[in-house]
């Protein structure tokens, strides 16, 4: 399955990319759009060059079908590796691993200045390759992803709306 999100915010690129690599904001975001045991394992770069990883529990409403290989709480381990010259654009590469699930999650996001804004570009590809039910399996986790992709844009807009 493949996802696309572009989302536009109000500020400029750096402002969004500071968020992108400031472990409170990180933790602050993941409580706030309903993930629990959060840790930031790794945050550490300078001037444009950022490796992020961040292990959380997320909740899923699992149909039936697919109980065999989600819980109602899945952990997962989100890896970003951000590069991009001051000003922008920024890119990313993002790798997401769910413990026990057998689905690989790989994409990219980029970061530019559109006018006096900041646009996000998102794509990430969800595949599985258990025969079968793998297609259903790779759907629902993909349709959550983009769900939790919307509900963490609304959250950074309201953050700064209040900033």
């Amino acid at each position: 399955m493949l996802i696309k999100a572009l989302h536009q915010y109000d500020q400029d690129v750096e402002t969004i990319f500071g968020l992108c690599h400031n472990p409170d904001f990180m933790m602050e975001k993941y409580l706030g759009v309903g993930a629990r045991n959060i840790e930031v394992l790794e945050c550490a770069g300078s001037e444009g060059r950022y490796h992020i990883k961040v292990k959380r529990e997320v909740p899923a409403e699992v149909p039936a079908l697919l109980k065999k290989f989600l819980n109602p709480w899945n952990t997962l381990v989100q890896s970003e590796q951000w590069e991009g010259p001051a000003g922008g654009p920024y890119h990313c590469k993002i790798r997401v691993e769910i413990s026990g699930v057998p689905v690989s999650i790989e994409g990219e996001m980029e970061l530019r200045n559109q006018s006096n804004s900041c646009i996000s570009n998102v794509q990430l590809e969800v595949k599985c390759g258990i025969p079968l039910i793998g297609s259903k399996l790779a759907d629902f986790v993909g349709s959550d992803a983009e769900r939790a992709i919307q509900i963490e844009y609304e959250f950074i807009r309201n953050h700064l709306a209040k900033a």
